[in-house]
């Protein structure tokens, strides 16, 4: 006897043997208890999820010799004459290679012929698209208004090819591909019935690569029992089926979401030395970024193409990572397989998508940022505003006799950092004054700012400097009287300028400054706000400048 192969083998036989179409078995099976049958169905859908096995089916149930039943029993004249398509009354035809208007005729006029010996002639027209517009014209009549013996079942993979006129005429029914636990299970009950040992991850592989057919499916375990027999290894299964082996996947992820390149480029070399097509890494890959991004979304529930191990595998690599970065990276690996189908060298393209993905600086979610930045500004609103200090007026000013006037200092006064209020204006503060100063003469303007102390006393403007720094600047004629005519304009009176240093030595106010400013570095580096802001932003700090005067 000739070997007969599985998806023949096991060929549905009733409505309860199609997997994953229940809603069209169902209503099948109730048109038929009901009597309430269409005379002409279109079954569209994938390739090997059991399109022709159903209209093959339901011709058994109008055809049954207990029937017409939605259970056909499969063992009268009728049903197995049916099922090994030699019924007169039920006929198959290709319409790939039946496709003219003349095989459409021949049809025609068979049709008026009573059925040989079962209730209902029946045409099962295969591949119906690939019939000529010509062909679908010459059917149209027919198909509209066929004689009560008469049935037709178009299956088409392409719906959309078939014209609009023939689906208005026809009951259609969409098949949709069959769940990989689905094509899983049916495999596990084919090859313990068969005696063929294969592992559990063997058969989810073969269910992957079936791509929703069971029919595939089926077909490549054929492949395989036909090269190692009844007795299947794991290893020997996806190198024959040519798949690449999901430890060298999750190597590449782990490798991308490390960040090490070097270690993704040696993945690629060992799938490369097993014979997996660069072509098809990229797809396994970009295949395995969308389980993750589902994952991490949706949870592993919603992923109906992984076995639970494969789900947990995923759900642990990806568990630091931000649905951001895995958006990132999937849509980056899309361009980049993409770029791998088109390109005359796909070895080097998917090697520069891997080193991309490895290098991809991770996502950081803006909500995330927006909540640290909130609990940064509490953080920082929240620090204890110092009150400003007083000191005693300094008394070891150098008096010169250019400035024309001078200044008695009394030892209970404080002194004060802001301009104070003469009689007659309303308080202006130091920073209005020289921006004002700068306006008209921006040189005199920034020096002023340098001065260490600025004070209006009466009618009497005091600037102190250190030695070092523009004193002899200001003693000039011309720059005391341009300062005068300033000072008048800007407080609207006449107002009389002196200028003085400080005693102390340049050497000591640079040695002081020096420690205070790293005292304020040291504050400032320890300030929990500050830590905060360089954590959130991956910054540090530069230098540290004293706070303006105002």
């Amino acid at each position: 006897m000739s070997y007969l192969v599985l998806a023949r083998k096991w060929r549905p036989k009733n409505f309860d043997d199609i997997i994953s179409q229940e809603f069209i078995t169902r209503s099948l099976k109730n048109a038929v208890s009901t009597g309430k049958i269409a005379h002409a169905f279109i079954f569209s859908g994938p390739r090997g999820v059991g399109k022709t096995s159903t209209a093959r089916i339901l011709a058994k149930a109008l055809n049954c010799q207990h029937g017409p039943t939605p259970d056909p029993c499969s063992a009268c004249v009728f049903c197995t004459e049916i099922s090994d398509g030699k019924s007169l009354d039920v006929i198959e035809i290709d319409a790939a290679s039946h496709t003219g208007v003349n095989d459409v005729r021949e049809i025609i006029e068979n049709i008026k012929y009573l059925p040989a010996s079962a209730r209902y002639k029946i045409y099962i027209i295969d591949e119906a698209h690939m019939l000529s517009q010509s062909a679908f014209n010459a059917l149209l009549k027919t198909l509209e208004e066929p004689p009560p013996h008469v049935l037709f079942m178009l299956a088409t993979t392409e719906a959309h090819k078939i014209p609009v006129t023939i689906l208005s005429r026809c009951q259609r029914y969409d098949f949709k591909k069959v769940p990989v636990d689905k094509i899983r299970e049916n495999l596990s009950s084919i090859t313990d019935a068969e005696g063929i040992d294969a592992e559990e991850e063997t058969l989810y592989t073969v269910a992957q690569e079936a791509d929703g057919s069971l029919r595939d499916a089926l077909s490549l375990m054929d492949q395989l029992v036909a090269t190692f027999g009844t007795k299947i290894s794991h290893e020997e299964a996806i190198r024959i089926l040519g798949v690449l082996d999901k430890a060298l996947l999750k190597s590449a992820i782990e490798g991308i979401l490390g960040k090490n390149p070097k270690s993704c480029i040696e993945t690629l070399n060992l799938a490369i030395e097993k014979g997996i097509n660069p072509k098809r890494f990229a797809e396994d890959l970009l295949r395995t970024l969308r389980y993750a991004v589902l994952i991490k979304t949706c949870g592993k529930e919603i992923v109906a193409d992984l076995s639970d191990e494969d789900k947990d595998v995923i759900h642990n690599l990806i568990a630091g990572e931000s649905v951001e970065t895995l958006e990132s990276l999937f849509n980056m690996m899309l361009e980049g397989a993409e770029s791998v189908q088109r390109s005359f060298y796909p070895l080097p393209a998917l090697e520069l998508t891997l080193i991309k993905l490895a290098t991809l600086v991770k996502t950081v979610p803006i909500e995330n940022i927006i909540n640290r930045i909130e609990s940064l500004s509490g953080k920082i609103g929240s620090v204890p505003q110092q009150a400003p200090r007083f000191e005693e007026p300094r008394t070891d000013y150098k008096k010169t006799p250019e400035s024309g006037a001078s200044s008695k200092t009394n030892g209970t006064e404080n002194k004060t950092e802001a301009v104070q209020k003469k009689p007659g204006s309303s308080e202006k503060s130091q920073s209005e004054l020289i921006k004002f100063i700068k306006s008209k003469n921006a040189v005199m303007g920034t020096r002023l700012e340098q001065a260490k102390e600025i004070v209006l006393e009466e009618s009497i403007f005091k600037i102190v400097f250190n030695r070092s720094l523009h004193p002899e600047y200001f003693r000039k004629k011309e720059t005391l009287n341009a300062l005068k005519n300033y000072l008048s304009e800007f407080y609207s009176g006449d107002t009389e300028v002196e200028i003085a240093e400080s005693e102390s030595s340049p050497g000591n106010d640079t040695e002081k400054g020096n420690e205070k400013t790293k005292e304020n570095k040291n504050r400032i580096h320890d300030d929990p706000a500050i830590k905060d802001a360089i954590e959130i932003f991956g910054g540090r700090v530069v230098s540290v400048k004293p706070k303006q005067k105002e």
